[in-house]
């Protein structure tokens, strides 16, 4: 279905003006459409302009409001007014009703270009990439021209869910309609093919710009550094300065993860000096990137004084306060953090969760593990898979893992982190047979296994001491190429040591390239 309306979508061009004859068409995600033969230019009776209910609709918050507006705006017989209908359209756009939003636009006998492209922005902030794009062919068929915002959205889309065939259509659709050259339109291809790990096309787009504006800057500097490749993004931050550009608070908070991912203290500090003289460092989206970075430097003192410093702090900077605890081997005081959080009545999310879950794990603490289960089903994280997998991986660790067998069994889209987490549970556990057969369950159902999974299983099959199941396992290491993964290798090494086959340990010993001589097969937890 979405290969023929992309096919389609790269044979229209747009039209030159708009036509006076009505051009019907239909496509999901709505199946009816009207035409818009209307001037573009309404005349607004002063009436309705001043109508109270007007000034109402400006000063909505939230959808709660929009509902108890609309009976007013009925009674007063302004629903069809294209002012209101312009208004309501949007209002529910931008709080996610876009089944109300349809219910204003469809009826339009004459719909204005500016309703189009407000019903494709309320899909492409709520909607899914297919809905999205069905939109945009209907816009088209309905001749409405596209403009620069549409293409703007329609990259965003395509580039948050990966998809790169279907931008590189909207890329050439916007070729088409004559936006090559425009800077906004370009940073959006930009970020399009940064997101979808092409970052070297990404950096054609941006080296062919004749001119370069920040936003441009920040989205090139962002995508290296969100494809790890650090050095290039803090040499772009340079080439930046020396042509003009100063860096401003998205340039700071973009390269600071950069300087955490490698642990470069010189550099974070040297972005902390610039933040601090720029006026930037009270900003709330800054000191949670400097609590980050100094944790993952292995500074978790310095982060904690920024993290209490904090005017402002966002669920984002609580959890990574709490994430620069666990990772630096204090849970005590990462579930201190997590209880103060609480108690100031910040509502964790799913990340907040699975730290709190690892932290839990670590000190062993069943009790809090059981309140932090309870609290995830309150909040109905139960369908995030991560949050269950770390939930199977705390039990495992509390010495429950019938509890964690419970979880596992009951949930649903199992991931093969989800089996490597029940096979390592089972595993620490002394149950080596449920390891294994969780192992074969997993191959049976065309799960492959990766290195973590051949980490986990490989110390329990050690246990049983069985030279044949040991040379079945290296072979399905081989099978799976995974035998110059070192840990897996290792792995290997301690299964035939412990088998009594020294030669064979021995022999496997001396082939590997490289050695990782503080590896215990316990430390597979690591990976979880």
């Amino acid at each position: 279905m979405m290969s023929s309306q992309l096919l389609y979508l790269t044979n229209i061009k747009a039209p030159s003006s708009i036509p006076s004859k009505p051009n019907r068409s239909s496509s999901p995600p709505n199946p009816i459409s009207h035409s818009h033969t209307l001037s573009q230019r309404i005349h607004i009776p002063s009436h309705v302009y001043n109508h109270p209910s007007a000034l109402l609709l400006e000063l909505c918050t939230s959808m709660k409001e929009l509902q108890q507006i609309l009976p007013l705006i009925i009674k007063n017989g302004l629903y069809n007014e294209h002012l209101f209908q312009t208004k309501l359209l949007s209002l529910f756009c931008k709080y996610g009703s876009l089944n109300e939003a349809a219910r204003v636009f469809e009826p339009i006998e004459d719909k204005l270009d500016v309703l189009y492209h407000t019903m494709l922005k309320g899909y492409a902030k709520n909607s899914s990439l297919n809905n999205v794009v069905s939109f945009f062919v209907r816009m088209k068929c309905d001749d409405v021209k596209p403009v620069i915002y549409n293409f703007s959205y329609l990259l965003k889309v395509c580039g948050d869910n990966a998809d790169l065939d279907r931008g590189k259509v909207i890329h050439g659709q916007l070729i088409t309609n004559g936006f090559a050259s425009n800077v906004f339109a370009m940073t959006g291809v930009m970020n399009l093919y940064a997101k979808c790990r092409q970052i070297d096309e990404a950096y054609k787009m941006f080296d062919r710009m004749p001119e370069r504006d920040l936003v441009c800057w920040n989205t090139i500097i962002a995508g290296y550094a969100q494809n790890g490749l650090a050095k290039v993004a803090f040499d772009l931050v340079l080439r930046m300065q020396e042509e003009g550009q100063k860096p401003d608070s998205i340039t700071v908070v973009t390269v600071l993860p950069a300087a955490a991912n490698i642990g470069s203290l010189r550099i974070g500090k040297s972005i902390h000096c610039y933040a601090i003289r720029a006026g930037f460092e009270s900003l709330v989206n800054i000191s949670t990137a400097l609590v980050d970075m100094y944790s993952k430097c292995g500074l978790v003192r310095i982060a904690r004084l920024i993290f209490d410093g904090m005017k402002q702090r966002t669920v984002v900077s609580w959890n990574s306060m709490i994430d620069g605890y666990v990772q630096s081997g204090d849970p005590e005081e990462a579930m201190a953090i997590f209880q103060k959080m609480l108690d100031e009545g910040v509502e964790p999310t799913n990340v907040t969760i699975m730290e709190t879950l690892h932290a839990c794990a670590d000190l062993g603490d069943l009790e809090w593990g059981k309140f932090i289960h309870k609290l995830l089903e309150e909040l109905k994280l139960g369908y995030d898979v991560s949050v269950m997998n770390s939930l199977i991986s705390m039990y495992s660790k509390c010495k429950r893992v019938d509890l964690a067998a419970k979880v596992f069994d009951n949930l649903q889209g199992k991931t093969p982190v989800s089996w490597n987490a029940m096979i390592l549970g089972y595993a620490q556990n002394g149950r080596v047979n449920e390891a294994l057969n969780h192992f074969c369950e997993m191959q049976a159902q065309n799960i492959k296994p990766d290195s973590f999974t051949m980490v986990s299983v490989i110390p329990a099959l050690a246990e049983l001491s069985v030279t044949r199941q040991a040379k079945w396992m290296h072979g399905l290491v081989i099978r799976h190429y995974l035998d110059k993964n070192v840990f897996v290798m290792t792995a290997v090494v301690d299964m035939y040591a412990k088998c009594g086959a020294i030669r064979i340990a021995r022999k496997l010993f001396d082939m590997m390239e490289e050695r990782h001589a503080a590896w215990k097969p316990e430390n597979a937890s690591t990976i979880l």
